[in-house]
């Protein structure tokens, strides 16, 4: 039942700002009919609270100049929705729970439209699509992301398992052109296995050692190149 009441309210978040704003504005402000010489009401903060004084939402304009729209729980300390509007042209729907406050990810542009889905605080789930076009499902576990599945603006899809620090540990790529490479990378981010088909033809495979120099290629003409820092040992036909 939660998913699907998650799923109800993305899909009403328009009717329920429109519904908001109508009936506190129209409510506690009395707005008269509208005219030609109908009066703007300017300001940079509403609240709406519920019978016992309680604060369930929040329309205002932040310091950065962040247009946002926050919905709380009887008893929640952090908002359950909040819809946002960047000043860079972002923006960002966010769904959290009650439980605990939700930390917002810092290394989502200000540029990109994002979907984020918490559990007790905790980032889980984000959907975003970035400025250039770029769409991606990121993964997270105790606020790391783990998991990217992604598509390129040329409608390349690629995914990518991250290790410790967040860094990227083993990537998978498929392109349009026929290329197609599988890396696994090392805790400095240096490639250290390198599977590749170039153009649906010539296959490789490449080892490297900690510092990223090439130790073996083996190509499918067929040979076998060995390396040792950079310098070729040994080549088999």
């Amino acid at each position: 039942m939660e998913r699907q009441n998650r799923v109800i309210l993305i899909s009403g978040i328009t009717a329920a700002v429109v519904g908001l704003l109508t009936g506190f504005l129209g409510g506690r402000l009395a707005a008269p009919p509208v005219s030609e010489n109908q009066a703007v009401i300017r300001a940079g903060h509403f609240q709406l609270v519920d019978q016992a004084g309680r604060e369930r939402g929040r329309l205002g304009v932040d310091e950065h100049g962040v247009a946002r729209l926050a919905l709380f729980g009887q008893d929640a300390a952090a908002p359950l929705v909040s819809l946002a509007a960047t000043p860079q042209g972002g923006a960002h729907l966010e769904l959290g729970d009650q439980r605990q406050g939700a930390a917002v990810p810092k290394d989502e542009p200000q540029t990109s439209q994002t979907i984020a889905l918490y559990h007790e605080g905790k980032l889980r789930l984000g959907l975003e699509v970035q400025q250039n076009g770029d769409a991606a499902v990121n993964l997270y576990d105790k606020g790391n992301r783990l998991i990217t599945l992604g598509l390129t603006n040329q409608g390349d899809p690629h995914l990518r398992f991250y290790g410790e620090g967040q860094k990227a540990a083993l990537e998978m790529a498929s392109k349009k052109n026929g290329d197609r490479s599988l890396n696994m990378l090392g805790k400095n981010g240096t490639p250290r296995v390198v599977l590749g088909l170039k153009n649906d033809k010539k296959a490789a495979l490449g080892l490297f050692d900690p510092q990223g120099k090439t130790r073996a290629a083996l190509m499918d003409e067929p040979s076998l190149i060995l390396l040792k820092n950079g310098k070729l040992v040994r080549t088999l036909p």
